[in-house]
């Protein structure tokens, strides 16, 4: 049984509105590195880990942006048929990774080898989210006419050690505050460019990782 058997008009669908808020802030960071360089699209290369029904990736193709996606199961009809610990391709193969809300899902003991193979196949950049796991205490946004629209976020650390189902981790678990996440990926070779949790979509915490 997969996240897609549910019909589209199901109260229990798998893509709630966050998620596809999350999808945008994916696209929106391709898009974001594309800006920044000076040849734009041309010759832009994305690879796309954990792609599942691709439609980021389907965007993404429709506007010019050269995607390959990853994924060891089949029914994704992914490029790349393997596994994020083992990809077959060659090192600094892709401008910019997307691994989202994918890693989790991994025994977290092989959270630093997956960051390792990722900075492996980099050249420059990656877009990572996990899953933020704390509790929201406060979320809200206030508008004022003439005024710029303020938006204000507060986590706290959740004490349950439960996690979502397929999960191995979540950041604000017992064992796996963010500064253990950070350390981790620092220690695998990434500096932490940017990092966020945005008030729409609560439950991703974003990162922009540069290759060192």
């Amino acid at each position: 049984m997969g996240v897609y058997d549910r019909p589209f008009w199901s109260k229990n669908f798998y893509d709630h509105q966050a998620r596809w808020l999350h999808y945008f802030n994916q696209i929106k960071a391709v898009a974001r590195e594309i800006r920044e360089r000076e040849d734009h699209n041309d010759n832009f290369s994305v690879l796309e880990i954990g792609p599942s029904y691709g439609l980021v990736s389907f965007y993404l193709r429709k506007f010019g942006v050269n995607v390959k996606t990853l994924d060891f199961k089949p029914e994704y009809q992914p490029d790349f048929l393997a596994s994020v610990l083992k990809m077959p391709l060659p090192d600094n193969s892709f401008d910019l990774i997307l691994v989202c809300e994918v890693l989790e899902h991994l025994p977290f003991e092989n959270f630093p080898e997956a960051l390792k193979e990722i900075r492996r196949v980099a050249k420059e950049t990656v877009f990572l989210s996990l899953p933020d796991g704390r509790r929201t205490l406060l979320n809200f946004r206030l508008k004022l006419p003439f005024l710029k629209e303020f938006k204000f976020l507060w986590k706290i650390p959740d004490l349950k050690k439960h996690f979502s189902k397929g999960h191995y981790f979540e950041i604000g678990k017992p064992g796996f505050s963010l500064e253990k996440i950070k350390n981790i990926i620092e220690k695998t070779g990434f500096k932490i460019k940017a990092d966020w949790v945005k008030s729409d979509t609560p439950k991703n915490h974003y990162f922009v990782l540069e290759k060192i």
